[in-house]
């Protein structure tokens, strides 16, 4: 009987020291990044006979496992890619609505101003002083696109380079991941029980991958993930990983796109319609729905303009009665598409002498008439010189609008994920976060088991002195 009883203290003992260690260990990670509280399960152990009795044999621990709800941590997985994506996509359509629609760098107050220009020279086309005007308007727009220009392509640089970047780190944590499903799987199989901390690492380097491409993780019955990207390309595979790499976009020269390296040497490149979350998704989404529409129509704009000015130039006559010349330079000899400000839009040389205005429709000698002053001044409002249906100034501000709209959304979008991504997270955290009111409880339980176990022991240990000195 006492041997018994020692026995079943024994189990107590040891079952309140897991209890104890346990809750330690939650309290000592409690600020460890992707940590999930963990709690002993326990088990009565098989009950001895004795005649027509059955007499309990103590308790065992079944397992140590880590708390936390699969829905909950799918749901920060997809709020937070989200937030990335958008945070990405606000930091860039910011970026570009700034130049747009800034007076300092956009394009409305320089082509106001060289339309001004060009009405003074109409109402008085024999002064130098308005002519030179013009020529430092026209010259200042010119100056306002290639300006604009270069920092919308040294914004698609800054883009390729995010996206070579964010491709790395991608890979990084990739292998990492793979890495550590291989350890879980040698220390489970070799263990037979579950690796919480490891499987806690894993979990947060999936959550830190999540962050910069939208994945899907599906559980395998060895506990491991496999990710996945979009429709179901496979990122990682157990221990194995389908490396990305960024190449040049063959659909959009200029522009890099992020591809899997695939087996045989193909390459499979990935765009926003595949990667729609992460900060890469919100890297694709503004080069697509920002950047890109921006260059072509600034292109557009600056060839446009530059083409029907010149037209209108041309025809008319400057101040001794020669025949206009091109005021800005021929864009149509240059390769279309794109065309305009993506190479450059600059005055022809010969327009260095205000004397050139074409303000004349008359010639020779005619210093006086305006009349192609007031048509080329006329272009500010012309209907449909742009598509067909826009004047320059509403062309321009249709880009403006758009990049605006996409900014202030992008915007919303961040404010609307931070909130969805910490209720979610809050969520997550009271099932698997460290609750130090709780652990607290929990030790002063198991020790209270403890110290009870200890005294059953001793209890159990006199009576075994008693029989032995009955016995002697």
């Amino acid at each position: 009987m006492a041997t018994g009883l020692l026995g079943v203290s024994l189990t107590g003992l040891a079952a309140a020291q897991a209890g104890i260690r346990t809750a330690q260990h939650n309290i000592s990670n409690i600020n460890t990044p992707g940590f999930r509280r963990q709690e002993v399960n326990y088990s009565s152990l098989t009950p001895d006979q004795a005649g027509a009795s059955f007499y309990g044999t103590g308790v065992g621990v079944t397992t140590v496992r880590n708390l936390y709800s699969q829905f909950q941590d799918s749901q920060v997985l997809l709020n937070q890619a989200q937030l990335s994506r958008n945070e990405a996509l606000s930091t860039q359509a910011s970026q570009i609505d700034s130049l747009t629609g800034n007076p300092n760098s956009g394009l409305s107050s320089a082509m106001n101003a060289f339309f001004d220009a060009a009405q003074t020279v109409a109402s008085d086309p024999a002064s130098n002083v308005a002519r030179q005007v013009m020529l430092s308007a026209g010259s200042n727009l010119v100056s306002r696109f290639n300006t604009l220009a270069t920092s919308l392509d040294d914004l698609r640089k800054g883009t390729n380079r995010d996206i070579a970047t964010t491709v790395t780190r991608i890979n990084t944590l990739a292998g990492q991941v793979a890495a550590m499903s291989g350890n879980i799987t040698r220390f489970e199989s070799g263990i037979g029980q579950l690796a919480n901390d490891l499987r806690d690492q894993r979990d947060q380097l999936v959550g830190e991958l999540n962050k910069l491409v939208n994945i899907t993780p599906v559980q395998q019955g060895d506990g491991t993930y496999n990710l996945f990207i979009g429709n179901g390309q496979p990122l990682v595979v157990g221990a194995s990983v389908t490396p990305m790499v960024s190449i040049p976009d063959t659909t959009n020269p200029g522009f890099d796109v992020p591809a899997f390296n695939l087996a045989g040497g193909s390459q499979m490149p990935l765009d926003a319609s595949i990667i729609s979350g992460g900060k890469l998704g919100g890297l694709l989404a503004a080069r697509e729905s920002v950047l890109m529409p921006a260059r072509a129509d600034l292109d557009t704009l600056a060839f446009e303009l530059a083409t029907q000015f010149n037209a209108q130039h041309t025809v008319g006559f400057d101040k001794s009665g020669a025949a206009g010349i091109n005021f800005f330079t021929d864009l149509t000899t240059l390769a279309t598409p794109p065309k305009g400000a993506a190479f450059g839009m600059s005055m022809n040389i010969a327009m260095n002498d205000p004397d050139l205005i074409a303000a004349s429709a008359t010639a020779p000698g005619s210093p006086g008439d305006n009349t192609n002053a007031l048509l080329l001044a006329g272009l500010q409002t012309a209907p449909n010189t742009v598509n067909g249906s826009d004047t320059f100034f509403s062309f321009y501000a249709q880009l403006v609008s758009r990049t605006a709209t996409v900014a202030s959304e992008a915007d919303i979008g961040v404010a609307a994920f931070e909130t969805l991504t910490r209720i979610s997270t809050q969520a997550q955290q009271s099932v698997s976060g460290v609750n130090l009111d709780e652990e607290a409880t929990n030790l002063i339980r198991f020790q209270q088991a403890y110290q009870a176990s200890a005294r059953a022991m001793q209890i159990a240990s006199g009576l075994f002195d008693d029989l032995i000195s009955s016995l002697r």
